[in-house]
């Protein structure tokens, strides 16, 4: 009797760690860090220690991620395959000479792959910046050259026509193919702005985009817009950086708007933040456990559920002049320990500034 009582038993238990071992082989998710300099002397903001930057490659280590090369994840999400959860992509922009001599030795030392976004009228033999030499070495063992615009305009807010953003963009990549024979055609946007006219100039080209605001990415992600974790400055810390790097992405069925000049939104709010909808193909997180967290506002914000599969969430106050993230995140059920995580980003233009570029626009 004892016996036949414990054989359904057995076969429940069979069957849930069967779901267990599917869920989790189903989980698609890769996340991408993004570092500037590696240095004691250089600006906080924007730096890792080479004690701190060690330290997080200790904990990818530790926690058992596959470092790959970029291409590795652009590539699944363009061909719409699943995205293995462990992978992490190693990413700098600038191209300072401290992640040659800092950076890239213990990046060589464990044979991990990186990329690292240069702006090539910036290259040259200096103690700030690579020079092309310095690149070409990077490429030999493990480095991906990509593109971060010709001198690192800012391709928003800077007055640039949408020929002369296309023309920059164009020229760094050739030079970029001209040295060292590498043409990935992937942009990291300078100080992480874009817009939708920018993400159509890059599309039209058959680039890639990458921002600088938060969140894993997979083949549900905009390749316009894929996000990276900043890891430098107040993010450096691997407490907290641990639960990022880990991150489960949110399936995106589609959201809206994609747009972030908050001047191109119509019917916003002038008390509050403009109004963001997400609707997704499938969730692992109760409802109630989704917060978002907006730049410059205080607490958590509780979206509003339209349906089992779709919110929208709306900054409680209006916006600050500058970059505006609201980052979104909850735990998972099924993947304990693994949060999921996203961000929309808004950039709300100085009145003098947006009047010019609407000027500029007519």
């Amino acid at each position: 009797m004892i016996r036949l009582l414990l054989k359904p038993i057995s076969v429940l238990l069979m069957l849930t760690t069967m779901t267990s071992l599917l869920w989790h082989q189903s989980v698609s998710a890769a996340t991408v860090v993004l570092y500037h300099h590696v240095s004691e002397t250089t600006p906080k903001s924007t730096s890792v220690s080479p004690q701190q930057f060690a330290e997080h490659l200790a904990m990818i280590e530790e926690l058992g991620l596959e470092v790959v090369p970029l291409t590795q994840i652009v590539d699944a999400i363009k061909a719409n395959k699943p995205v293995n959860p462990n992978w992490i992509a190693i990413t700098f922009d600038d191209g300072f000479r401290n992640v040659y001599d800092t950076a890239f030795p213990m990046l060589k030392e464990k044979n991990w792959p990186f990329t690292v976004f240069v702006n090539p009228l910036m290259v040259k033999p200096s103690k700030l910046y690579m020079d092309w030499s310095q690149l070409k070495t990077l490429t030999e063992h493990g480095g991906d050259i990509m593109n971060h615009t010709l001198e690192h305009e800012n391709l928003v807010q800077g007055g640039l026509t949408n020929k002369q953003i296309e023309t920059n963009i164009l020229v760094a990549e050739e030079m970029i193919k001209e040295q060292l024979g590498q043409n990935h055609k992937m942009v990291a946007y300078p100080f992480g702005e874009y817009s939708d006219n920018i993400k159509a100039i890059l599309g039209k080209n058959g680039f890639v985009g990458f921002a600088q605001h938060s969140g894993a990415i997979n083949e549900t992600s905009d390749l316009l817009a894929l996000t990276r974790f900043p890891a430098n400055g107040i993010y450096a810390n691997p407490k907290t950086l641990k639960n990022k790097i880990k991150s489960l992405a949110f399936d995106f069925e589609n959201q809206s708007p994609t747009e972030t000049l908050v001047r191109n939104i119509e019917k916003i709010d002038t008390e509050q933040g403009p109004l963001w909808r997400v609707k997704l193909k499938g969730k692992d997180f109760y409802q109630s456990q989704l917060a978002c967290f907006i730049t410059g506002q205080s607490g958590p914000v509780k979206p509003t559920w339209i349906s089992d599969l779709e919110f929208e969430i709306a900054a409680p106050k209006s916006l600050q002049t500058g970059r505006v993230k609201y980052n979104c995140t909850a735990p998972s059920i099924k993947n304990s320990g693994r949060f999921y995580w996203t961000s929309k980003l808004w950039i709300t233009l100085p009145d003098d500034l947006s009047s010019e570029l609407n000027e500029e626009s007519e």
